[in-house]
């Protein structure tokens, strides 16, 4: 993913390039503030495990964050980060002196850290997973906000593959975007196909047949003779 002033807009209309390209940047800040609040609550629910700096390199381990995006939300949330309001660090269990000879506390406190390592990543693999979620939510509103500005000028679906495209959303939460975004729409589209009903090619229509009359039938019975004067 390109930056939003990098970012093609040359498939939409010429009039609608300049709204489609300030749309992206919007989108753009939107998703970087919505990573920096999630990255925040993640810095401060790991404050007692690693340090923020830790915590924050942990977060884009945990949450998928395109490379583009990384400074940006990383200089944000060290810029808005209040570090001396962050709960203290839980002390991790020490050896010394003479202890650091015993070899079975050795091995203890190796497999004590490792078992502490390795929970810190779990939790941090569910925690990223609840921010990738908020994330997502972001990019579904901003992707339904899109479809509305273009509405009338291509399909909604076009338009939502659009922003997918130019954010480089991973298929599976591509997908996700695209369902929520068109289930959202689903009213508003059928009102609209409701009010003003899609109009055939007059060129497709089958012309009506041509009335024909029909034969006149006598109500003489030809059984009897005729009544004309040559007849005998």
């Amino acid at each position: 993913m390109s930056v939003p002033s990098l970012m093609s807009v040359r498939q939409f209309p010429r009039a609608l390039r300049p709204h489609v390209r300030v749309a992206y940047a919007i989108a753009w800040e939107s998703l970087i503030e919505s990573h920096r609040e999630q990255a925040q609550q993640f810095i401060w629910e790991f404050a007692s495990r690693v340090s923020a700096l830790e915590a924050l390199e942990l977060y884009f381990v945990v949450v998928p964050v395109a490379e583009a995006m990384q400074e940006p939300v990383r200089t944000r949330t060290l810029a808005t980060l209040e570090l001396d309001c962050l709960p203290a660090r839980a002390p991790l269990p020490t050896l010394r002196g003479t202890r650091l000879l015993r070899l079975d506390l050795v091995l203890k406190l190796i497999q004590y850290r490792r078992a502490y390592s390795e929970r810190t990543l779990e939790l941090a693999r569910m925690v990223g997973a609840r921010a990738g979620e908020a994330v997502l939510a972001t990019h579904v509103r901003i992707a339904q906000d899109f479809a509305n500005m273009l509405g009338g000028q291509i399909s909604p679906q076009r338009a939502v593959e659009e922003y997918l495209q130019a954010f480089s959303m991973p298929l599976g939460g591509a997908q996700t975007v695209m369902q929520r975004v068109k289930a959202s729409l689903a009213g508003s589209e059928l009102a609209a196909e409701h009010a003003q009903p899609a109009q055939p090619d007059p060129a497709l229509l089958e012309a009506a047949p041509e009335d024909v009359p029909a034969p006149r039938l006598s109500l003489a019975d030809p059984r009897e003779p005729s009544s004309s004067p040559n007849a005998a």
